[in-house]
């Protein structure tokens, strides 16, 4: 066993670090570093939080193990948060940084944190296999890709690529200590189903944690965006790096929203859709109901309007579906009505782009009559394009307006307290609300759904 995961091995039979870690989504969110990582590799040994807000204005006090990736280079590292996070590892907190340099050449902001401890992000690929060096040298690493590392003298490397370059290395910063490597080390998967490496990195977390004591009574730091501003009934919450793009997205919104109100004939689910998160990614967004979290970059806006307008509308949408999620299509529905909200806006991307799922869906069903979307195998792109012709034929049968009669029909006549809401329950909702027996012709389209086995009283 190595001399570091030997150490551990014994410190883990007596008095067990507790660790409470902070994962900083503040330079950049992503949904892995919302809680995935401390599932992944420090289950059990203490409490995790994350920070939505400004990384300075972060309560580190009751942390001893701050987590930060690369960051948005939209969202540079501010002075303030670089001598906030020294300051940290010097009273003895660990600090861990995941990160390449950028493929592209774009400044990667953690930089401006690395410069202060004499480490560099390599844009030179790193040339598997790695091997173990020091406490690791006996780990057979799993690397996914990823760029090396160059280090002053102080740092200590911990795996190499196969031309001796550093992938992996350790700082013992004043009374705390810094790990960093790249991100092709760790899991990646939002579900938190890929722990690579947990072996020897759980170990190696809990000795860089070691250094600063918590009390166990006090969460870890962490906490939403500090920043606020009231639009309208909307509540619009940013941090000091997403503030700039925060009137832009809120007056989208505004845009937005009156459509989604003509598509359903309805007023968002009571309590929903009151807060407005700007979150520093082009990677999407997220709805809790009453809160939409929305990428500031999504689909490169604001060079491109199309994608955000779909975003906002799908994330708002699921606010106008609660408070009983679809069974099959509650992604699908919330996206159909982003499409439709750009084609109500004239936006030449809207059509093309129902056309290409609805093409993706023939692929695997070319009559659209055959496969079951219900069925536990069935693929992504038949469930969703099969929906979108769903809603498409629904309202040509039955007249424009028919998506906001079932809307309409589901509020009024479906209990907020209905314990499970089913396939069978939704096609007996939009049978009532277009005044026909609909599920011969679902039936006719391959759903399995069964008016028997419908849960609601709708008489």
């Amino acid at each position: 066993m190595a001399p570091l995961l030997l150490l551990l091995a014994l410190l883990l039979t007596g008095d067990e670090v507790r660790v409470h870690s902070t994962c900083d989504i503040s330079q950049r969110f992503t949904f892995y570093m919302d809680g995935r990582l401390a599932r992944q590799y420090l289950e059990g040994h203490g409490r995790d939080a994350r920070n939505w807000g400004t990384l300075h204005a972060a309560d580190l006090s009751n942390t001893n193990l701050l987590v930060v990736e690369g960051g948005e280079p939209r969202i540079p590292w501010a002075e303030e948060s670089v001598e906030h996070v020294l300051r940290y590892v010097a009273k003895g907190g660990g600090l861990l940084v995941m990160a390449d340099a950028a493929g592209d050449g774009r400044p990667v902001p953690v930089t401006a944190l690395l410069d202060e401890l004499d480490a560099e992000l390599s844009p030179t690929k790193a040339r598997g296999p790695l091997r173990g060096v020091g406490d690791l040298e006996d780990v057979e690493p799993t690397f996914r890709g990823g760029r090396t590392l160059e280090l002053g003298r102080r740092w200590e490397p911990l795996l190499v690529d196969a031309d001796e370059r550093p992938v992996l290395a350790r700082l013992e910063h004043r009374k705390g200590q810094v790990l960093l490597g790249s991100r092709g080390l760790f899991g990646s998967k939002p579900d938190a189903s890929d722990p690579i490496n947990a072996a020897w990195v759980t170990p190696l977390l809990l000795a860089c944690a070691a250094g600063k004591e918590v009390d166990p009574a006090r969460p870890p730091g962490g906490g939403w965006a500090e920043l606020e501003r009231q639009v309208g009934p909307l509540t619009l919450e940013f941090h000091e790096g997403t503030e700039p793009f925060a009137d832009a997205l809120a007056e989208e919104y505004a845009l937005v929203r009156p459509h989604l109100v003509e598509l359903t004939g309805v007023e968002p689910s009571p309590g929903m859709i009151k807060r407005l998160l700007v979150l520093p990614t082009g990677g999407g967004g997220f709805s809790s109901g009453a809160r939409i979290a929305i990428g500031a970059f999504w689909g490169d806006y604001p060079a491109k309007r199309y994608p955000m307008i779909e975003l906002i509308a799908h994330e708002a949408g699921h606010s106008w579906v609660l408070p009983h999620p679809e069974p099959l299509w509650n992604e699908p529905i919330a996206t159909y009505l982003g499409i439709r909200v750009g084609e109500r806006l004239e936006m030449p991307e809207a059509r093309p782009t129902l056309e290409r799922a609805l093409a993706k869906a023939r692929k695997h069903d070319p009559d659209l009559d055959t496969l079951d979307p219900l069925a536990e195998d069935a693929p992504r792109d038949l469930v969703w394009g099969k929906s979108y012709h769903v809603f498409e034929e629904l309202e040509r049968l039955h007249g424009p307006g028919a998506l906001a009669r079932y809307f309409r029909t589901k509020r009024a006549r479906v209990p907020d307290d209905h314990p499970r809401y089913t396939m069978d329950d939704c096609v007996a909702v939009w049978s009532a609300a277009l005044e026909v027996d609909l599920f011969p012709w679902f039936r006719e389209l391959a759903f399995d759904v069964d008016r028997a086995r419908v849960t609601l009283d709708l008489d």
